[in-house]
């Protein structure tokens, strides 16, 4: 391994890299520990390292534990495979290829033969293969799942999601497949489930069964091209659009891109005017120039799109494409039963994949922590249909104090049962010293940067830098007049104009950042995001409430800029709390385990709804 060799772990904070060496230990998953053992040559600052590196590379050294075979006890037996779609020894590869279809159409499905199931026989509350007994909550879910239901199991924060899971791949002998979104998710919670499942990413799935039709060619499958490169590929002129908007070649070729990867994520076949991101000055844009931008980008989208499919092409098909290409070939999933995870916050292309599944499915997540709606994101535990579904709501992680603040947001969100906190846990709502503060928006967060530098703290930005100051050198750009790449400046010829729309009511999601800057200026928050640490060396974690989710600390502070960051449209369309701000507090609060500080102006809006 070397230094551009990927760092699936890089997110990981080390009490996670811990979890997953004990995980991949126990599962005998080298590859786990290889990656592991890389990560850990970045760490070197962090005094735990050498005594996890060693632990490491001992258990590499080691033989893997045995395993034993998996019908260990009377289970049901596998569902036949369909005859023209499924190979008979393994879930491991997608059972079709992906050739590369025409750019505006999708192949049609293979005629099908529905999987049978067989049924168990009641059986009463066991630990199973796994040695953990399961609550009543648990034991409907794995009723559900042994009966053969299509089944859904709404997580509540911290209600041992990964432990139900575990109880279910455990409690049979047939194939399946657990699927997530992130690779670290899914190396850590390959260690949870038997040999008979196999867990991976969607896109992984995808790149098996794609690469073929492209022999193997990771820089056409992987690779990436950016604006300048694309708009000087298509020869790209300044265009204008009505007598005040004038899209520089760059900014058109960021729509382009923007739009074919907004296609790529939705299920439809075809690139349509939807699928064009309304960015920046085109908030405030009128019809007419809407459409004529519309038309534009879906032609150039378009041209895009055909030139990433072609085989003969240079024009890299990326991530996004090679995962919506292989779902426009309506593919069989080789696996008896399919675990989603997240499933409330899932893109339309995955769904759409899963839908035409033969295999028994799982949707797991909570759907309260939707919180990438905005991103087109489908809330799957909403719309979602099944045979049976099931609620955890004894969280695991915090104790009755935060429990009982997350349950009057819940009632707001309409949810019936309240969360159940842990009595085994002693948690508090007041003031105390955090490990983390949380925000609701990135002006916020640097804004807590700042403030812990003047206190001599040493922070660290949860989710690292590089998207805040891609943020800040778009102000250094439109400040010399030129374009930039990011999504709220599209549009816009100078800074000047940023500060005007976001004064409106279409920009007002801007104001708060755009008063940080003209406070502080760009280049002193550069500076402040530049003096950040590593997660290991750092005295205080920060974070946006999107950037924490997934994560949980001792004791966390909220800062006061929750709930606020509502438009002022929808409060005259729709009053009272925006739904969307909701779960976003909902994710932010139950990231706390013992103490939880929040501002009482924040406590009197929960309280008060």
């Amino acid at each position: 391994m070397n230094a551009t060799t990927p760092r699936p772990f890089v997110s990981c904070s080390f009490e996670q890299l811990e979890t997953h060496f004990k995980n991949a230990k126990r599962a005998g998953n080298a590859a786990v520990l290889r990656d592991l053992q890389h990560e850990l040559t970045f760490r070197h600052k962090n005094r735990h390292t050498p005594g996890l590196a060693a632990q490491v590379i001992a258990a590499l050294s080691s033989p893997p534990p045995a395993r034993r075979a998996p019908a260990e006890r009377t289970a049901p037996a596998p569902a036949p495979a369909p005859t023209s779609t499924r190979p008979a020894a393994t879930p491991r590869v997608p059972s079709r290829a992906a050739p590369p279809p025409p750019a505006r159409a999708s192949a049609a499905p293979a005629p099908r033969t529905a999987s049978a199931r067989q049924s168990p026989a009641p059986r009463p509350p066991s630990r199973g293969r796994t040695g953990l007994r399961p609550t009543d909550e648990q034991q409907q879910a794995l009723d559900a799942f042994e009966r053969g239901d299509s089944l859904k199991i709404n997580a509540y924060a911290g209600a041992g999601k990964t432990s139900t899971l575990k109880l279910l791949a455990n409690s049979t002998g047939r194939c399946g497949q657990y699927i997530a979104f992130n690779k670290a998710i899914v190396a850590d919670t390959q260690g949870a489930f038997p040999p008979t499942v196999d867990c991976s990413t969607l896109h992984s799935l995808a790149y098996r069964a794609t690469a073929p039709g492209y022999h193997g060619s990771i820089s056409k499958l992987t690779g990436r091209i950016n604006a300048n490169e694309l708009a000087q590929a298509f020869d790209l002129k300044p265009q204008a659009f009505g007598p005040d908007l004038v899209l520089a070649p760059r900014s058109q070729a960021f729509l382009f891109l923007d739009t074919v990867r907004r296609f790529a994520q939705s299920a439809e076949p075809t690139i349509l005017p939807e699928h064009v991101p309304p960015h920046g000055a085109l908030r405030a844009a009128s019809p007419a120039v809407l459409r004529a931008v519309q038309a534009h980008a879906v032609a150039g989208a378009q041209k895009l799109w055909g030139r990433m499919v072609s085989a003969t092409d240079l024009m890299p098909l990326g991530h996004d494409g090679y995962l919506k290409l292989w779902a426009l070939s309506q593919p069989l999933l080789g696996a008896d039963f399919i675990l989603l995870d997240e499933a409330q916050d899932t893109n339309p292309v995955v769904l759409g994949v899963l839908a035409d599944q033969e295999a028994q499915m799982v949707y797991v997540g909570d759907k309260y922590q939707q919180i990438y709606e905005w991103r087109g994101a489908v809330n799957a535990m909403e719309t979602i249909r099944t045979d049976a579904e099931v609620q955890l709501t004894l969280s695991f992680r915090f104790g009755e104090a935060i429990a009982d603040l997350a349950s009057k947001v819940l009632r707001q969100l309409g949810a019936t049962a309240p969360i159940q906190g842990n009595p085994k846990v002693r948690s508090r709502i007041g003031p105390g010293e955090p490990d983390a503060v949380l925000a609701r928006s990135n002006a916020s967060t640097m804004n807590a940067v700042i403030e812990a530098l003047d206190s001599r703290q040493a922070p660290h930005l949860v989710g690292g830098t590089k998207e805040l100051k891609a943020l800040l050198r778009g102000v250094v750009a439109l400040r010399a007049g030129q374009p930039c790449d990011v999504p709220d400046f599209f549009g816009f010829a100078n800074w000047d104009e940023v500060v005007e729309f976001a004064r409106s009511e279409e920009g007002a999601h801007l104001l708060t950042f755009v008063n940080l800057v003209e406070s502080l200026g760009e280049r002193r928050l550069l500076w402040a995001l530049g003096r950040t640490v590593d997660e290991e060396r750092a005295d205080l974690m920060i974070s946006t409430g999107h950037k924490a989710k997934g994560r949980e600390w001792k004791s966390v502070r909220l800062l006061d800029d929750f709930m606020r960051s509502k438009p002022m449209a929808r409060d005259r369309e729709n009053p009272g709390p925006d739904p969307a701000e909701l779960r976003l507090l909902y994710v932010a609060l139950t990231r706390a385990k013992v103490a939880l500080q929040v501002p009482d102006s924040l406590l009197s809006l929960i309280g008060s709804n």
